[in-house]
Parts: structure tokens; sequence; C-alpha cells
């Protein structure tokens, strides 16, 4: 490096170009960069530090600049529709917004299978968005979830994202969802209008600008100067060879269609409507009659077979597997279970619960070094499934995993069903609200886990139809009610916390699982927890359960309000043991033989709670008479404390009160 010119502690940098920094590549140093600082020009005076750390910021790349405005269109749409689209983002990138906008078309992601990914999370960071309304952006189920998407966060944040519409054509099949008007729709350009309708795509656009540019400019931050767009190349070198029909330029069209003999005129004729891979898309015959010219019945027909010969070569490239893995037919009875790796134990359980069912469970295998790479290795796997089950908690919830494999799941088009365990609504993307905010759900977090899984089984095995055979009318009610949209249990489950919180009911430190006979000793019991500062909860109501030799949870001959309350009392159950750091459970013959013992030690395992097993009666360890499953629940206790007689009850009371606290401390 030559040495700097330095007089009085400063040094004079050249500011012509890049902070004065003139970069050079020294062809006899193996590529090593010499920096030279002029002093006969015009300069400015800095400090030498403040010199050296220019140099440091103009050395450094430049971090890139997220584009703000997003162009939501229809993936559907037509030839016309998208001509419009391609034309209104080439007058604004015209007007220095180049490297403001987000359009798939100029993303490079169209042929991606994280395509549907990058336009939801565009959709979701915007800071504008710019919606092109017509009956297909109401149909396709990519343009829904985005518009859905900026209404979810118009609707948490007034000031999130601005929102401009253009209602393209009149909405014949479809109507703008009434919400949306206030929201979405306050200033639609319309170029329905009858002044409007018959302009040309030129034309249209400018009325779009002279209505929109004014606000739009307050969300360029960039204002970079449009390129040049290149002319047509006289001499044509291949390159549409090389890629895909969607990523053609104007030039690689006409190589192209010269390359099928097509006649100038005819070429010409696309060129000047600048037509290119993103349209050629979406031309019909029609179009090319009425929008092209093409009147030579056997050109169109040329152009449309070998577009298909393209497309199907296209299909069969190895970085096509995505497209491949949609006309994929999928198995029966086979399911894809998508969770975040941090729920691998509560996926695992799920996984075998359903096996046993007579389902087969696919999930993810191996994560990869990238979002595509994770696709590519598990999407295959996920084409044959018949259904999605995605294990809905509070880890899911901000998951890419689960982003990703959700988004691509929808894409192929898969019956998407959701176990919630958690009510995490609030803290779900807006995108994914968005996609699965409709899809059907099993509310797991106020269901037993036992009830959850027959409703899942019925939805997913329905019961054949067998003359004759009538089933009960409340086991129908209870299946048909134990699936609803996911944003429906999620605002009933919101609705239900808050409810519980305005009440001042503090959550329990612990559950006590009992049959009826202890009933006195459990009340002593909870008086003892109480008065040592250790909320408890056991059911010891006046709907307390197990008032005969077995529960009536699980009875079949209720009324209809009896049904309701026993409904109540179990999402009791369910919140309160979820709640609670470990689960006491008071062994006696009696309740050994109970539905209580069975659902609780079941609900308990599944929650992953520890357990105390305290053995207010005498017997065997494990218990006789306890079914396998019980029996290998219990023989998982963290402690079993004799209580059998009054003076093991009194002795051992304060041990039962210390291993409480400890089991708690630990946790």
């Amino acid at each position: 490096m030559e040495s700097i010119p330095e007089a009085n502690g400063v040094i004079t940098v050249n500011i012509a170009n890049s902070f004065g920094v003139n970069r050079a590549h020294d062809k006899n140093k193996s590529s090593k960069s010499s920096i030279k600082f002029g002093s006969t020009t015009k300069g400015i005076e800095v400090p030498p530090e403040q010199a050296i750390q220019m140099i440091e910021k103009s050395s450094k790349p430049l971090k890139k600049i997220k584009k703000g405005i997003f162009i939501s269109y229809s993936p559907d749409a037509g030839f016309k529709e998208r001509a419009f689209v391609s034309d209104l983002v080439r007058q604004l990138k015209e007007n220095n917004m180049a490297d403001d906008i987000w359009f798939d078309k100029d993303e490079s992601c169209m042929d991606s299978p994280i395509w549907f990914s990058q336009r939801m999370e565009a959709a979701e960071k915007c800071q504008a968005a710019i919606l092109v309304l017509s009956d297909t952006y109401f149909t396709c189920p990519v343009s829904v979830y985005e518009a859905r998407t900026l209404y979810i966060r118009q609707e948490t944040d007034q000031q999130s994202v601005t929102v401009f519409s253009i209602l393209y054509s009149e909405l014949v099949k479809t109507e703008i969802p009434a919400h949306y008007h206030q929201k979405l729709l306050p200033d639609t350009v319309d170029l329905t209008l009858p002044a409007l309708r018959k302009l040309s795509v030129a034309e249209k656009t400018s009325v779009v600008l002279s209505s929109v540019m004014e606000n739009l400019e307050k969300f360029a931050v960039i204002n970079t100067p449009p390129s040049t767009i290149d002319d047509v190349e006289p001499q044509f070198n291949g390159e549409y060879k090389e890629k895909k029909i969607c990523q053609w330029t104007v030039s690689n069209l006409q190589e192209w269609l010269h390359s099928l003999g097509v006649k100038e005129f005819y070429r010409q004729s696309l060129a000047e409507r600048m037509v290119d891979g993103f349209l050629l898309m979406s031309m019909t015959d029609d179009d090319m009659v009425n929008h092209l010219g093409i009147d030579s019945r056997i050109v169109r027909k040329k152009i449309m077979q070998h577009i298909l010969v393209y497309l199907e070569k296209e299909q069969k490239l190895a970085d096509s597997w995505h497209l491949r893995a949609r006309s994929v037919r999928a198995k029966p009875a086979t399911l894809y279970l998508i969770y975040d790796p941090a729920d691998v134990r509560l996926a695992q359980t799920f996984k075998t619960d359903l096996g046993k069912k007579g389902f087969q469970v696919i999930h993810h295998q191996k994560l990869g070094q990238s979002k595509e790479e994770f696709l590519h290795l598990n999407g295959p796997f996920m084409a044959t499934c018949s259904h999605i089950l995605l294990v809905l908690t509070e880890h899911a919830t901000n998951s890419p995993f689960v982003y990703h494999e959700m988004l691509f799941a929808d894409w192929l088009g898969k019956k998407i069903l959701v176990a919630c365990f958690k009510n995490d609504w609030g803290n779900l993307r807006p995108s994914m609200k968005s996609v699965i905010g409709e899809c059907l759900a099993v509310d797991f977090e106020r269901k037993l886990y036992s009830d959850g899984m027959d409703v899942l089984e019925h939805h997913l095995k329905p019961v054949r139809t067998l003359p004759g055979v009538v089933l009960e009318q409340s086991f129908l009610n209870k299946m048909s009610e134990g699936l609803r949209p996911l944003a429906q249990i999620a605002s009933a489950n919101t609705d239900l916390v808050a409810l519980h919180h305005s009440r001042g009911e503090a959550s329990p430190h612990i559950f006590i699982s009992f049959q009826w006979d202890m009933h006195s000793k459990v009340e002593d019991m909870k008086i003892m927890f109480q008065n040592n500062g250790i909320e408890c909860w056991a059911d010891t109501g006046a709907h307390m359960r197990g008032r005969s030799s077995l529960s009536t949870r699980s009875s079949t001959s209720h009324s209809s309000a009896s049904h309701d309350s026993q409904h109540n009392l179990q999402s009791i159950i369910l919140r309160n043991m979820k709640a609670a750091s470990l689960v006491i459970c008071c062994i006696t013959p009696k309740y050994i033989q109970s539905d209580n013992c069975q659902n609780d030690l079941k609900l308990a395992e599944s929650l992953e709670k520890p357990i105390i097993a305290l053995l207010l009666r005498f017997c065997s360890w494990p218990p006789d008479g306890a079914s396998q499953g019980t029996k290998k629940t219990l023989s998982k206790c963290v402690d079993v404390i004799e209580m059998y007689n009054d003076k093991l009850y009194k002795q051992n009371l304060a041990r039962v009160l210390e291993r409480v606290r400890r089991a708690m401390a630990v946790l």
C-alpha cells in the first residue's frame, strides 16, 4: 500500500468516487487491491481515524434492503390481466421504484418449491401492497391468502401496512368479502367504469399511476433509477434453452419463435406487446387472435403444441420434483405429521397412537441446510399422504420448519387437520393464520386426549354405513362438535382464559386424582397444601366425578343437559392438569377399578406430568386388578408414599408436603 500523505494530522481524501477511494486490481500481486488517495483533485480534510472508518465502511458489502411494496395478483389471471400487471410494474420501476417493488416474476422464484411461501412472507412483511382484483383473485387460494394476511395485519395494527386496490374487471362469479371494504378497499381505483373499461393496457396503467403514485412514493425508500431495457437482440445465442419458460425474457421468446420458423411479422407483434415467458404461460388461442393479431391457425397451433412439449420436458427436470409431486396419487389412511423438532416426544406418542388405529404416519426425517433442501428431502413423502396433520404447540407457532411444510402442503392441495395442544393463536404469523385459520381442528387443549383421538379417527376413517345399524345421536354429536375451524377454537379458548383470569382463579400447582371414597381425606390435604401456599385442584365440587363404584365420566345414559355438564367438567379437568406441575394419585382398590384412574393417568402421561402415588388403602404394588397401561404409568411414579392407616397418614403427611415442594422446585 502506498504511503498516505499526511499534513498537520489530517488526511486529504478525494471525494470523486466512493469517499475518494479508488480500487484498482493489481494483477502482479495475486489479486490484492491497492488503495490510492488522490491529493491533486479537490478534496476534503478529515482526521486519520475518520478516514480509516470511511475506508472500512466503503469496503463492506452493502446490506440488501428489503423491498417494501408488494404486488398481489392472481396466479390464475388471464393474458390481458397479466399484461396489465406486468405493464404496471414496468411503469413503477421506470418511476425510480426498481428496487422497492416485490414482484414474484422478477424475484426468480416462480419455478421454486418455496414460491408460495416467499409470496406469503412478502405479504406479511411489506409496508405497502398493490392488489389487482378480479374474479380469479377471489378464486385462487394464493391471492385469497394474501388478501387475508393483509387484512389480519390491518386488523392488528392499522399502520402496519397500506393497501392500494385496483378493480381490474367486474366481479361476476365472486364478490368482495364485506369486512374487506373498510380496511383493504377504502380508495379503490375502479377500472370497470364505463369511461375506463375500453382503454388499452397502457392507458389503464396511466390512470392507476396518476391515482396512486403520490401516496405510493412515500414507501419508496431506495429511489433507484430505472435500468435500461434491452431491445430484442438481432443475433440469438441460444440462451432460452438453458431457462424455463417462466424465466424467458422478450428476447428469449423471440429466439424460440425464430427457431420454430414463425414469421417475423408475428414475432414482431409479440415483441411490441412485450410478451415474455410470464405472459406466454397464460396465453390462449383466443388471446393470439384478439390481442396479438396472429390470424394464422397453423401458426397458433404450432406455438401451442410446442409450449406443451416444452412444459413436459421441464416437468421431467430434477429441480421440478415439486411439479411432479402434485400429480402423485395419495395412499389411503396415510398421514403426514407436521411438528417442530422441539415437540419430537409428543409427535412420537401421537404417531404411536395413530398407528394403533390403523394409520401409516410419515414425518420429516432430515432438516437439510436450507428451506429448499428441507422441502426437497421431505416434500415427495408428503405428496404420498392423503391427509396432513399439524401438531400445534407453542413451539410450532413460529417454527420455520412448520411454516414451510404447511404452506407447501397447502400448495399441494392436501387436506389439512390441526391437533391443537396449545392455544397460541395470538403469536401465530399473519400468513399462518390466513392459511390454517379455516382448517378443521381438534381441541386437545380442552378435550381429553382419548376423546380427541376418537374424533380424529372418526374424521379420517369414517364408520361405514351398514343397513340396520343406527349410531347413537350423542356419539354423532360428539364427533361433529369435536371438529371445528381452528380460528373458532382459538377464539373460544381465548375467551375462556380471559374469563378464568377475570374471576381471579389461581392456576393450581398440583392436581389430585382420587375416587369418591377418599373425599374427606382429599379435603384435608387440600387445606394443608393451601395453608402452605400451594394451590391444588381436586374434583370435590357439586358435580364431583365417581359417586358410585365406577366413575360416571364415560356414562352413555346422560340427558343433553348432563352431557353438556360432563363435557364442561372434562374441559376443566384438562385445563387444570395442564396448568399443574405434578399429579397426586390417591391409590385405593376402588380407585384402581375406576374410570377416574384410567383417564387421569392416561392424561397425565400424555401431558408428561410427574406423578406421586399415595397408598390410602393397603394394596400390593403395583396394584392388583390394574390394567397393563395403568401399571406401566404407575411404575414411572417419582415417589410412592404409604398412608393406609391413621398412624402412617399423620406420620407421612409432612413427607408428602416436602416431596411436593422438592418436585416443584425441580420443575
